[in-house]
Formats: structure tokens, C-alpha cells, sequence
């Protein structure tokens, strides 16, 4: 990843706050500040970075934790992976659920 895309998931993961996140994911305890905040932030970077016009395809996974389910968005171009919330699965140990990842649309236009 270069350089002008880490600032770019720096100024976004600056800018999360609680109010961003849906009713599921504000009630529960969060481990990381950027859990939960995986939608709105790979929406944010895809439009920043130019999105489907400059090659990059939204994708999500959906997967079960604790008999709950969840989904994980991210940008990818390529083979290349942009979480902007990555940190979210790798400060507790655990890797994201890419292989479970499907390219899909946003849900806002």
C-alpha cells in the first residue's frame, strides 16, 4: 500500500465515532475503535480513491461469531486488499475473513 492510501485510512479511521454505527454494533463492546465502522469506512475510501472508475470493487463477507452474525466490508483493486478497519480482526490475532469475500455494490449510491 503507498503511501497517499495510509493517509487516507488514517484521516478516515480519525473521523469514526460512534454515532456512525448502526444499532447492532453500538450496543456492543467494542475491542478496537475502528470495529463496527468497516461499511462506512470502505465506502469513504472506495469514492476517495475514485472508485469503480479507477478499478476498485467493494467486497464483504459475511460469517458467524459466537452464534451471532456479522459481515466485514472492504475495497479491493486487483489482488489488492484496502481495509480500513483491518485492525479491528489483527489486534486481537485474528485474520480478516477475506477468503469468505465476495465483490458486491454499496448500499448508497
Amino acid at each position: 500500500m503507498d503511501n497517499e492510501i495510509a493517509n487516507l485510512i488514517k484521516k478516515i479511521q480519525s473521523v469514526l465515532s460512534d454515532d456512525l454505527l448502526t444499532p447492532k454494533y453500538a450496543k456492543i463492546a467494542r475491542q478496537s475503535v475502528t470495529e463496527g465502522h468497516c461499511y462506512a469506512a470502505s465506502e469513504a475510501l472506495y469514492h476517495m480513491l475514485g472508485g469503480k472508475e479507477a478499478g476498485y470493487v467493494p467486497c464483504v463477507a459475511s460469517f458467524e461469531e459466537n452464534g451471532e452474525k456479522f459481515t466485514h466490508w472492504w475495497i479491493r483493486k486487483g489482488k489488492e486488499i484496502l481495509d480500513p478497519t483491518a485492525e479491528q480482526f489483527t489486534s486481537i490475532g485474528i485474520k480478516p475473513p477475506y477468503e469468505l469475500g465476495k465483490g458486491a455494490g454499496f448500499l448508497t449510491k
